[in-house]
């Protein structure tokens, strides 16, 4: 690593622990309390951490899946239903990347699901399908293939599909890892 990055430098942590410094850490974690000089490299890196991994998700090999969640359970049993994509290094807290959340919905003719709210913001975009809606604290909001939909955190909303309109299949994201955070 280049010298600029070396942790030898002031503004970095460089204490050199001592008999007293290490007793003076034992009598701090009795109160549930630390050192900032102790971990700040580590939390505070020279460039950010993450630890999230690649993954590729297609949408190819998961709309069969998607599609079937549709057949196996209703909205009122499952509340919605949604094929989330989870990072092998995220699996702890149910998240994509870092501290979001994502999954891939489906509703079909006729259905909705019932009006909830949550601490999350939440977005959806509108992957396929014809006559979804999302009703927003009231307000009913059609959407269409490449619409982009947002819900603010706290609104109460649920979603659904005209009886007239074909399946619909959106892609939720969800800051949810990050909120429980």
């Amino acid at each position: 690593m280049e010298d600029k990055f070396s942790d030898d430098q002031i503004g970095r942590a460089r204490v050199q622990d001592s008999p007293e410094l290490v007793a003076y850490y034992k009598e701090l974690e009795t109160l549930g309390a630390g050192a900032l000089w102790t971990v700040a490299n580590d939390i505070e890196p020279w460039e950010p951490r993450s630890s999230s991994v690649p993954m590729l998700w297609k949408y190819d090999d998961l709309r069969e899946l998607v599609l079937k969640s549709s057949e196996l359970v209703t909205p009122e049993q499952a509340g919605r239903r949604v094929v989330y994509l989870v990072n092998d290094k995220r699996k702890d807290v149910s998240a994509a990347v870092g501290w979001l959340y994502t999954g891939i919905q489906v509703t079909r003719p006729g259905e909705s699901t019932s009006a909830h709210k949550h601490k999350a913001s939440a977005l959806r975009f509108i992957m396929e399908g014809e006559g979804g809606y999302t009703v927003v604290d009231g307000n009913k909001i059609t959407f269409e293939v490449n619409d982009f939909v947002i819900t603010p955190n706290s609104t109460w909303h649920e979603h659904g599909v005209a009886e007239n309109g074909k399946t619909c299949i959106w892609q939720d994201g969800l800051d949810i890892p990050l909120v429980n955070a």
